[in-house]
């Protein structure tokens, strides 16, 4: 007798070999999808912190007369290169900007992310310490994707005031 084929135990190993292998490979396609979301919805945060610590830094760096608000940390008043007083301060998990007296607030981040702490420090803001004026901005912000999940970023940055201190 010639039997060409297989047996039920040798297909049923194939088919649990088979199945441990789809299985595994599947895993890891969900694991790379969930990967590359959060990898998204952090490069969406970053963007937008990074935006908006631009606009601070750029008008910080030309900017005079730094101070820090009564209101606390949170909070941060200068003079810009254009002589117009500017405020920039956290109101309900957003970072706002006024350029006239605090009259008037836009939102500098977008709802999407909460920021959780904005700390100003100012060192050498004294005309005539012979200390450069700075700026150490510290922003800390969380969001929560809900397919990525909750994300914390922290970025912070020092920004000297281009003019010269007299």
């Amino acid at each position: 007798m010639n039997n060409k084929g297989f047996t039920l135990i040798e297909i049923i190993v194939a088919i649990g070999i088979f199945t441990a292998v789809i299985t595994m490979a599947l895993a890891t396609f969900l694991n790379i999808s969930d990967i590359q979301r959060k990898a998204g919805a952090l490069r969406a945060i970053n963007d937008n912190l990074n935006f908006a610590l631009e606009i601070m830094s750029r008008e910080i760096r030309t900017g005079k007369n730094y101070c820090l608000s009564s209101c606390g940390v949170s909070s941060f008043n200068l003079i810009n290169s254009q002589n117009d007083s500017v405020v920039y301060r956290l109101n309900s998990n957003f970072i706002e900007r006024s350029s006239d007296n605090g009259s008037t607030f836009l939102r500098l981040t977008s709802p999407e992310i909460k920021i959780d702490d904005l700390i100003f420090i100012v060192k050498g803001e004294t005309a005539g310490d012979q200390k450069q004026p700075m700026v150490t901005v510290i922003l800390n912000s969380s969001s929560v994707d809900k397919k990525a999940g909750e994300l914390k970023l922290n970025i912070q940055t020092t920004v000297s005031q281009r003019k010269l201190d007299s």
